[in-house]
């Protein structure tokens, strides 16, 4: 009988802490001019690109998760892909995601999160849009805190560049958009 109730108890404590992401994961672009990408392998952290439209607006044409699919008691069980990147302050450690993309895309860098509220917790996303430049290196990162909330923000490894923004309006996906 004490068995069982260990075991449960153990089962309750990790699934409690589990995440799971069910968007696929990035794939990466093969070509010689690619601009690669790294994020913490941890939290709910994708990519979603773009394309403009001959009315003027922008339309998302896919979205892949850029962080861990799946993490117990918040330590990613997948993930941790590295292509070599040079080393940075920003993000380092073993839970580490590398990606190479397509350069002159319009990519917005969107990270989920849930805010703990007194009646109940709130699902919140922040995002920062940027163009990645061929054979750059970036780093996407993800601050914040449980009372404050997340910030994400894209940095260029090469300390003289600067991050190439985008700015539009999405197109409208519904009839209420």
């Amino acid at each position: 009988m004490y068995g069982k109730w260990v075991i449960t108890g153990i089962m309750v404590t990790l699934l409690s802490g589990c995440t799971a992401g069910f968007r696929p994961s990035l794939e990466d672009y093969k070509g010689s001019d690619a601009a690669r990408i790294r994020a913490a392998s941890d939290g709910n952290t994708a990519l979603q690109f773009y394309e403009k439209q001959p009315s003027g607006c922008y339309k998302k044409v896919l979205e892949r998760r850029i962080t861990a699919g799946l993490a117990i008691l918040g330590i990613p069980v997948t993930g941790n892909k590295k292509i070599g990147m040079p080393e940075s302050s920003d993000n380092k450690g073993s839970f580490i995601n590398e990606f190479t993309v397509k350069p002159g895309q319009l990519v917005t860098v969107i990270h989920y999160w849930t805010q703990a509220g007194y009646y109940q917790n709130t699902e919140r996303s922040v995002s920062d849009r940027f163009i990645p430049q061929p054979n750059h290196d970036y780093d996407i990162i993800v601050t914040g805190s449980e009372s404050g909330g997340d910030r994400v923000s894209v940095r260029d490894l090469d300390s003289g560049a600067t991050i190439v923004r985008w700015e539009g309006k999405e197109c409208p996906t519904g009839m209420f958009d």
